[in-house]
C-alpha cells in the first residue's frame, strides 16, 4: 500500500492512525480554518431547520425494511492472525445469507487493485456496493484521481453499479483537510461518471458519527454536484446502546435529523445509506478501532447489532445499512486471532435477523413503558415480532397470535404459555408458526453455534 507517512494506515484496526505530530495537526487545522468557519455557520443555522425536522416522522410503517448489509474486506496478513482467502470469505457470506455487501477500495492501494477485484468476483452473486477510500496523493492530484477512478469504474462496474465516494470525510486523519477538498474530489468522480459511466449511482457525504453541522454542510456543497444517495457512517458506540441519547437524540432521532436534512437538500436524492456501524470489543487491542468506555462485551455486541438494525427498519429512513465488518478481531463478526477461526454471538445474531426480516414489510413499532420496544413485520415466515428492553428486565404480555419464541441466536425456545414473558437487552423473536424457519435452518450447513 502506498502510504503517506503523515496519514499512516493501521492494518490492525483497518483505519488511519491517529495523527500524533502536534505541529502537523495544528497546520491541518490552520489550513482548514475557513472551511471550519463555514461549517460553524451551518451549525448556527440548524435551529431554523426545526420545521423541516418536525415534518419528518420518527418512525414509519407499511414500508419495506432496510437492506441488512455487511462490509467485507480482504483479510490483512498479520502475524497475530490467520488470514482467510477470498473463497472462505464468500462461503461465510453465503452461510449468513446476507445479500448486500460493501467492499472498500483504497486509493492508497490502487497499484494492487487486482486484490479487491478478486474478492468482488467471488462475491459477484451478491448486491455489491463499492466504497472508494481517499488518500492524500489522490486528493492533491486531480489527474491521478481521474485516472484511478476510471480504472475502478471500468473494472468494478461489471459487478455493481453503486459507489460510495470518500469515507469519514470530517476526520482529518482520513486525509481531507477541508470539506471543500472533498467537494472537488467528488466532482471529479461525478464528471467522469456523467461522461463515461452514466449507469452508475454515486453516494456522497460520508460523514462519520452524529455531527449535524458537518452532515448539513456535506449534503449542501458549494459545487455543482449532486449525490444519488447520502452516505453516513452513523456510529453510536460512544453512547453505548443505540437507544441511549446524545444531545437529546437516540438513534431514531438521529436518523430523523439526517432524513429531514437530506429531504430538503437540493444536492442529493432522498436516499440514506448507512455504510458503517459497529462497537469496539473489550480486550482486543490493538485491533479495536477505539478504546475506553465505548468498548463492549461480545454479548453486548450481539445485542446492539440486532437492536440497531431493528431501529433502522422501524425508522424507514435508510435504504441500506451495513455492519462493519465480517472478519475483524476488534469489532467483526468473526475473530481470526491465532489459529482458530471463531464465529462470535454477533455472527449468529445477524444470521437470524437476516433470515427473519430480509424482504419484510414493517407493520408496526411501539415504544412502550420502561424502555421496552416492540417491532412487528410481515416476512416470508409470516408475522414476526421482535421484543427487547434497554438496560433492564420487564414483563411483557404477548399477543395471542404468537405461539413460538426464538432467542437472538435463532434457537427455538419452548412454546409460550401464560400469555407473558420477560424481555431484556437480548432480543426475543415471536412467530406465529416456526416450522418454515426451523426447516430452513436444518438444511443449512454448520448451523450449530460455534461461539461457546
Amino acid at each position: 500500500m502506498h502510504e503517506d507517512p503523515r496519514f499512516a494506515w493501521d492494518a490492525h484496526s483497518d483505519q488511519p492512525h491517529v495523527i500524533r505530530d502536534r505541529d502537523f495537526k495544528r497546520s491541518l487545522y490552520r489550513r482548514g480554518l475557513y472551511s471550519s468557519l463555514r461549517t460553524l455557520a451551518h451549525a448556527l443555522a440548524l435551529p431554523s431547520r426545526i420545521n423541516d425536522f418536525s415534518g419528518t416522522p420518527r418512525t414509519q410503517t407499511g414500508h419495506k425494511a432496510a437492506a441488512i448489509g455487511l462490509c467485507v474486506n480482504p483479510c490483512n496478513d498479520l502475524p497475530e492472525t490467520t488470514p482467510l482467502g477470498n473463497q472462505a470469505l464468500a462461503d461465510m457470506v453465503a452461510e449468513l445469507g446476507v445479500r448486500d455487501i460493501l467492499l472498500r477500495i483504497p486509493l492508497a492501494d490502487i497499484e494492487n487493485l487486482q486484490r479487491y477485484l478478486a474478492l468482488a468476483k467471488v462475491l459477484a452473486s451478491r448486491r455489491l456496493v463499492f466504497n472508494v477510500l481517499q488518500d492524500r496523493r489522490h486528493i492533491e492530484d486531480a489527474d491521478l484521481l481521474k485516472q484511478s477512478l476510471q480504472r475502478i469504474f471500468t473494472k468494478f462496474s461489471n459487478f455493481g453499479q453503486d459507489f460510495v465516494i470518500g469515507n469519514a470525510i470530517n476526520r482529518r486523519k482520513w486525509a481531507f483537510v477541508a470539506l471543500e477538498e472533498y467537494f472537488d474530489f467528488f466532482a471529479i468522480a461525478q464528471r467522469l461518471r456523467d461522461a463515461q459511466f452514466p449507469g452508475l449511482r454515486l453516494a456522497g457525504g460520508a460523514i462519520i458519527d452524529f455531527e449535524l453541522p458537518n452532515f448539513s454542510r456535506a449534503i449542501s456543497p458549494n459545487r455543482a454536484i449532486k449525490y444519488d444517495a447520502c452516505a453516513a457512517l452513523l456510529y453510536v458506540d460512544r453512547r453505548g446502546a443505540p437507544e441511549n441519547k446524545q444531545l437529546g437524540c437516540d438513534l431514531l432521532s438521529k436518523l430523523r435529523w439526517f432524513a429531514a436534512l437530506a429531504k430538503h437538500s437540493e444536492r442529493t436524492e432522498n436516499k440514506l445509506w448507512l455504510t458503517e456501524v459497529n462497537w469496539p470489543l473489550k480486550d482486543t487491542e490493538p485491533f479495536a478501532p477505539a478504546t475506553g468506555d465505548c468498548m463492549v462485551t461480545e454479548d453486548e455486541q450481539a445485542n446492539y447489532l440486532v437492536r440497531y438494525f431493528l431501529l433502522v427498519m422501524a425508522s424507514g429512513h435508510a435504504e441500506k445499512c451495513f455492519w462493519h465488518q465480517l472478519v475483524a478481531p476488534g469489532y467483526g463478526l468473526v475473530d481470526n486471532r491465532g489459529s482458530e477461526i471463531r464465529k462470535r454471538k454477533a455472527w449468529h445474531a445477524l444470521k437470524t435477523l437476516h433470515a427473519l426480516f430480509s424482504d419484510s414489510k414493517i407493520e408496526s413499532f411501539e415504544e412502550l413503558e420502561n424502555s421496552t420496544f416492540k417491532l412487528t413485520a410481515r416476512s416470508t415466515h409470516g408475522l414476526v415480532q421482535a421484543l427487547w428492553a434497554n438496560g433492564r428486565e420487564n414483563p411483557q404480555s404477548i399477543d395471542e397470535n404468537f405461539s413460538h419464541r426464538l432467542n437472538q441466536q435463532g434457537n427455538l425456545c419452548e412454546e409460550i404459555t401464560g400469555g407473558s414473558l420477560v424481555v431484556s437487552d437480548e432480543v426475543i423473536y415471536l412467530l406465529q408458526q416456526s416450522s418454515t424457519f426451523n426447516e430452513e435452518r436444518e438444511q443449512e450447513p454448520n448451523n450449530a453455534p460455534t461461539h461457546e
